[in-house]
């Protein structure tokens, strides 16, 4: 198991591709400390772990707040002496995130709302986890972003924005952890149908007129979320140990 004897923290674990990386984690071995705003479904999340053999935690965490998340990660690292790996994979349902929306219409607010929310949480979540990895000489932070960011999608400033930024703020956070040990990574996932985002975007820009593409990429498929999620556990491992930096896309061809 390339994860075992690990503490993972794995933030906004209510979401579909947040709860793949949470069952990722586990299954290679890692003690997973699973937090999110739904209390009920943490804890539904967790009881999966462990039956499956696993060891996971819950505590409801607002990953957009500042103190709320320096409390907790400060919180886990003085109960087990340290963190090794930090995933966030916050997001939001399209609707409440302004997307997908006419660009020459959408307000200013509507723009910055997958900005503050999204960027701002991942800055938050790796900022906590961070200032442990370097206090120890060794972690592992994992971004989650999106094809997004370099896609020329109609009607997906906001949210395309956002996954640019993080992407930016991948490689930022990678020069400064470098030097005491810390890897910051981050993997960039294309459209996953099974996805209750995927399938509302796709309503959203249908009733704006613009059907999706329906081609198929070379796989001949679209990807997974437990794909995307062996990606993160990989980055997150050992195995991973020469890269920081890096944007690693999961996209079955489609994006490159």
């Amino acid at each position: 198991m390339i994860l075992e004897g690990k503490h993972a923290l794995v933030f906004a674990a209510n979401g579909a591709i947040s709860t793949g990386v949470a069952h990722a984690f586990a299954r290679e071995g890692a003690h997973v400390w699973l937090s999110g705003r739904n209390a009920a479904a943490l804890e539904t999340l967790a009881a999966e772990i462990r039956a499956a053999g696993g060891e996971a935690e819950t505590a409801v965490v607002d990953a957009t707040s500042p103190e709320a998340v320096s409390g907790y990660v400060d919180a886990v690292a003085a109960d087990v002496g340290r963190i090794d790996i930090v995933f966030n994979g916050i997001g939001g349902r399209p609707v409440d995130l302004g997307y997908p929306e006419n660009s020459l219409t959408t307000p200013l607010d509507h723009f910055m709302i997958p900005l503050q929310q999204i960027v701002g949480s991942q800055f938050l979540t790796a900022r906590a986890g961070g200032a442990h990895m370097v206090k120890q000489g060794s972690g592992a932070i994992v971004i989650l972003s999106a094809t997004l960011s370099s896609m020329t999608a109609p009607f997906m400033a906001g949210i395309s924005a956002a996954c640019g930024a993080v992407e930016a703020l991948t490689h930022a956070l990678a020069g400064e952890l470098g030097p005491a040990g810390g890897r910051v990574n981050c993997v960039r996932g294309s459209g996953m149908p099974e996805t209750r985002t995927i399938q509302e975007t796709g309503a959203g820009s249908i009733a704006l007129g613009y059907p999706p593409r329906m081609s198929l990429p070379p796989l001949g498929r679209p990807i997974t979320v437990a794909e995307t999620a062996s990606t993160a556990a990989f980055l997150a491992s050992d195995l991973a140990s020469g890269m920081t930096a890096q944007i690693v896309t999961v996209c079955a061809g489609a994006f490159v």
